[in-house]
C-alpha cells in the first residue's frame, strides 16, 4: 500500500480506477496522498509517494462504472497482510530518524483509514495471527507473538470511529508455532485427535478475541479462521467439527454483541447448527481467486465475461452451500436458512490474474520463472496491471445489480 507506488495504488485503485477513468497520459501519474491530522503523528510525514509509471494502467481499456451498488450493500475494505511495522524496518535511516516506528505505523493505518473513508468505505476488515505455543494444552497465542499488537487494533478501532467506519475483525489461523516449525499442513487430512487441538486452540483463542473485540467496540467477528484449511475426509470429522463450531459461536455470542459471520475459512458448510447460530456468511465473488479464465479469454478480457463468469461463481456456490456440495451433500443437518452475504472481491492489479488466479503480491517469496530459474522473489516478476482489476471489478459490481441467487448485503475488496 503505502510502502510503494505500486502497493499504494493497488490499494487505492480498488474504489477509484473502477469509478473513474484513467488519468493523464504522461510517463508517471500523480496521486495525492491523504493529509493525516492526529495530533499524535504530527511530528512524523508519510515518506511515500503515490505516484505510479504510466505502463501500470495496463493493456485494456479502463472501464467506466456503469452505476453505483444499491444503497442498502454495505461498502468495505479489508486491511489484508498490511504490514506497517514491516515495512518501517525497509525504510532509509534518515527516514527512521524523522518517524519512530509508533508514529509512523499509526500514520500509516490512519492515512489508510482515510483514503478508505474518501472511497466510500463503511466497513474495514482486521486480520490478526500469531505463532502458537503448541507446548501447552490449548495451544495459545501469546499477545508479545501478536502480528499487530493489540494497542494498534485499538487504535484501528478508534480512529475508524471518527470516520464512522466500523471494524470486523478476523484471526488468521497460522501453521507455524514460535519455533517456526510447522504444526498443521494446508489440506492436511486430520485424524480426529489431531482436529481436537486444532478446535481447542480456536475456541480458547476466539473466547479471548471476542472479549477484546467486545471491550473496544469492534463491530462484527468471524467465527471461522481465515488462511488455512484443513480437510475433513470423514462424516465423522464434518460431525465433530460442525458440533464445536456451534459450541465456540456460543461461546464468541456470551462475550460479544456485535454480528458474528461465518465463511472466511473459505468454505462454507451449511448445516443448521451453524447457520441458526450466526447472523451473515462470506463467500468469494469468483469463488477463490478467479482462475476460471482460459488463454484467449484472458486475452479478450471483457466486463462482460467478469460479469458472466461472476454469474456462474455465485450460482455454483449456492448449489453448493444449499445441497450440491459434494463435500457435504444433503444430510441431517443441512438447513434451508438464507443467511445475508458479504461477497469478497478479490481481483489482483496482475496481468495474469484472470488467468493463472491469486498468486501472494504482498511480501517476498522465492518461485520459478517461466524459464526454470529458481528466484528469491518471484513477486519482481510480476507485471502490474489496473486495467485488468478495474475490469473485474467492474464486471462483478454489473453481476451484483442483476444477480438474485444471494442476499447480499456487503461487499468486501481485499485489495492488492
Amino acid at each position: 500500500m503505502f510502502f510503494s507506488n505500486k502497493y499504494f495504488i493497488q490499494f487505492v485503485v480498488i474504489f477509484l480506477l473502477s469509478a473513474c477513468g484513467g488519468g493523464d497520459s504522461s510517463d508517471t501519474v500523480s496521486n495525492p496522498p491523504p493529509v493525516a491530522t492526529s495530533s499524535v503523528t504530527a511530528s512524523c510525514v508519510n515518506p511515500h509517494s503515490a505516484d505510479y509509471p504510466e505502463s501500470y494502467k495496463g493493456k485494456f481499456e479502463t472501464p467506466s462504472p456503469r452505476g453505483k451498488l444499491s444503497s442498502h450493500i454495505v461498502r468495505g475494505i479489508s486491511f489484508k497482510d498490511y504490514s506497517p511495522s514491516w515495512i518501517y524496518d525497509g525504510l532509509s535511516q534518515s527516514e527512521r530518524d524523522s518517524c519512530s516506528r509508533d508514529e509512523y505505523v499509526k500514520l500509516m493505518y490512519l492515512e489508510a483509514l482515510q483514503a478508505m473513508n474518501a472511497s466510500g468505505a463503511q466497513r474495514v476488515w482486521v486480520y490478526n495471527y500469531g505463532q502458537w505455543n503448541d507446548n501447552q494444552e490449548p495451544w495459545v497465542v501469546a499477545e508479545a507473538n501478536y502480528h499487530t499488537p493489540k494497542k494498534y487494533v485499538e487504535y484501528i478501532v478508534e480512529q475508524a470511529r471518527l470516520l464512522n467506519i466500523d471494524i470486523y475483525f478476523s484471526w488468521q489461523f497460522t501453521q507455524n508455532n514460535v519455533d517456526g516449525d510447522i504444526i498443521v499442513e494446508q489440506g492436511e487430512k486430520l485424524t480426529l485427535d489431531k482436529l481436537k487441538i486444532i478446535l481447542d486452540a480456536h475456541q480458547n483463542n476466539m473466547i479471548i478475541q471476542a472479549k477484546h473485540a467486545q471491550k473496544i467496540a469492534i463491530k462484527g467477528i468471524s467465527a471461522d479462521w481465515n488462511a488455512m484449511w484443513v480437510t475433513l475426509h470423514t462424516d465423522e470429522l464434518k460431525e465433530y467439527y460442525i458440533e464445536r463450531f456451534a459450541e465456540i459461536i456460543d461461546d464468541i455470542r456470551a462475550n460479544f454483541d456485535g454480528e458474528i459471520t461465518w465463511g472466511q475459512i473459505g468454505t462454507v458448510i451449511n448445516d443448521q447448527r451453524i447457520f441458526s447460530r450466526v447472523d451473515s456468511i462470506l463467500i468469494n465473488a469468483l469463488q477463490c481467486c478467479g482462475n476460471q479464465f482460459n488463454a484467449e479469454e484472458d486475452a479478450k478480457l471483457t466486463t462482460e465475461l467478469v460479469k458472466q463468469k461472476t454469474f456462474e461463481s455465485l450460482t455454483n456456490q449456492h448449489m453448493q452451500i444449499y445441497c450440491g456440495d459434494i463435500n457435504q451433500p444433503c444430510w441431517h443437518g443441512t438447513s434451508n436458512i438464507e443467511l445475508p452475504i458479504t461477497l469478497i472481491i478479490q481481483v489482483q492489479s496482475r496481468e495474469d490474474f484472470f488467468l493463472n488466479g491469486w498468486k501472494e503480491d504482498g511480501f517476498c517469496t522465492p518461485g520459478s520463472l517461466e524459464d526454470g530459474t529458481e528466484v528469491s522473489c518471484i513477486q519482481e516478476s510480476f507485471v502490474t496491471d489496473f486495467s485488468v482489476q478495474s475490469m473485474g471489478i467492474e464486471g462483478i459490481m454489473q453481476a451484483i445489480e442483476e444477480q438474485d441467487t444471494f442476499m447480499i448485503n456487503s461487499v468486501d475488496f481485499h485489495p492488492r
